[in-house]
């Protein structure tokens, strides 16, 4: 694999784990937060998934096209 897959790799693993963080803290202390807090992390959350999401969707295409590549190479 090239660099540049191992580093979305790297990047969505990061990503994903501090996901499961935010989610887990707005899950525990939802309550102790103001609405304004709880909204924005709400909208952090929202954002960093749709993230998450299209990182997931770069990885499989460029993973695709390297295959794409090495059997044109054949």
């Amino acid at each position: 694999m090239k660099d540049y897959i191992y580093r979305m790799v790297d990047e969505r693993c990061e990503l994903s784990e501090k996901l499961i963080k935010l989610e887990d803290y707005l899950n525990k202390h939802s309550s102790n937060l103001d609405a304004t807090e709880r909204y924005l992390m709400t909208e952090q959350l929202e954002v960093m998934d749709k993230y998450n999401h299209i990182l997931s969707a770069r990885l499989v295409h460029a993973l695709q096209k390297e295959e794409e590549q090495k059997e044109d190479e054949k």
